[in-house]
């Protein structure tokens, strides 16, 4: 865990950036820009402010690794990964924002959580006996949960990285993608959609645990 670098979680970052945001950069300027703050081949100023709030989440989730994964941290995380984007990051959304998500399959509006109730997603998502299945586990419950008003996607993948790191594993979790085969990201995210929508969870956590868990450096 100490010698961790953002450099090290480029993949994270490449890929939350990429499927869940639009982000235009493609992966080898995105790990130079972790690496040594290159901007040569960074798309647009939109792409920067983007990939400077995950190199800070990255950052975040490294230094912080030891702390136990529960509801403060999450909103730690979020509140670091929507510093330039959302209106209040980190703080829990409300019931009567309405906030959700269009998807291909319906919209997908779950109710808002209060403190006590994220804790409990938290903690049931991580009571499992493999980290790897914890963090997979973690990822999907946070995502469908949509706790925030932005960045609930990128805020899931970096907490379940934290919760990997923390616990020492050979693995980090990124998101299916390939620069050169869109259908990669398209396919997770239908699968993503399906779990929000008609709670089949089986297909996106299939996908997580063969293309999304990656070996570690």
């Amino acid at each position: 865990m100490a010698d961790l670098t953002v450099g090290d979680l480029a993949g994270v970052v490449y890929s939350s950036g990429k499927v869940f945001d639009g982000l235009s950069t493609g992966r080898l300027d995105t790990e130079n820009f972790l690496s040594d703050g290159n901007l040569d081949g960074v798309a647009s100023r939109a792409d920067l402010a983007l990939l400077e709030d995950l190199r800070d989440a990255a950052q975040f989730i490294i230094d912080r690794a030891p702390q136990p994964v529960d509801a403060a941290f999450v909103k730690e995380v979020n509140a670091t990964i929507t510093r330039s984007g959302a209106l209040h990051p980190g703080q829990l959304r409300t019931a009567a924002q309405r906030i959700g998500v269009a998807t291909t399959h319906g919209r997908h509006e779950p109710d808002a959580l209060t403190d006590d109730a994220l804790q409990s997603l938290v903690a049931s998502a991580v009571a499992g006996q493999d980290v790897r299945e914890d963090a997979v586990n973690l990822f999907v419950d946070l995502a469908k949960a949509q706790p925030f008003e932005d960045g609930n996607k990128r805020t899931a993948v970096f907490v379940a990285n934290a919760l990997l790191i923390g616990n020492d594993a050979d693995v980090l979790l990124t998101i299916p993608v390939d620069e050169n085969d869109p259908s990669v990201a398209a396919t997770f995210n239908d699968a993503l959609a399906r779990a929000y929508v008609f709670d089949e969870h089986d297909g996106v956590k299939s996908l997580l645990r063969e293309r999304g868990l990656t070996a570690r450096g």
